[in-house]
């Protein structure tokens, strides 16, 4: 599947826009680098926080917390470099991300973590979980061809309310919960 950027702009002209590209996005993305857990996050640089505006495993990575954004490869990489994060191991996993262990709890051990990029700075991610060796370059090549599409979901949603706006569709949000992870 290949993005189809005028029936992205036909679902943004929609109500519930921010949702319905989002899930567009997603069913292009997974469908060249399937995901068994699928979250997205913004990013609020200036308090060097992140907040999760979608999950499919409300249990473990509920929509609402705020995580704390700390200065590593994932910080250079993503949010400096504007570029993809990908990981086959739960070591590399490990080396950036504080929740690694929940991670490999749930049976994961490779993520891709797929940046909207917009006026030169991150807004958002889509993070993607799988099995060990799953996110292999060619996998994350073809996922970034979706990059336009994730990047106009995400200016949809910056649209709303910033702080407790998300991509699930009206009326079927996962209860949002406060606080700050890590």
């Amino acid at each position: 599947m290949t993005p189809d950027l005028s029936h992205a702009f036909s679902l943004a002209a929609q109500e519930d826009a921010a949702a319905r590209v989002f899930a567009y996005a997603v069913e292009g993305i997974t469908s060249v680098a399937p995901s068994l857990l699928t979250t997205a996050s913004i990013y609020d640089l200036a308090s060097m926080r992140s907040r999760r505006v979608f999950t499919q495993d409300p249990e473990a990575y509920p929509t609402g917390n705020f995580k704390l954004i700390e200065r590593n490869l994932y910080y250079e990489r993503v949010l400096e470099g504007r570029q993809p994060f990908s990981s086959e191991t739960i070591e590399e996993i490990a080396e950036v991300f504080f929740d690694w262990e929940k991670i490999r709890d749930l049976g994961f051990e490779s993520n891709m973590n797929l940046p909207a990029v917009a006026d030169g700075e991150v807004i958002g991610t889509v993070n993607l979980l799988n099995r060990a060796g799953h996110f292999t370059a060619s996998r994350v090549a073809a996922a970034m061809e979706w990059q336009s599409v994730v990047t106009l979901a995400f200016l949809l949603l910056h649209r709303q309310d910033a702080e407790t706006a998300t991509f699930h569709p009206a009326g079927e949000t996962p209860a949002m919960v406060g606080g700050v992870e890590g």
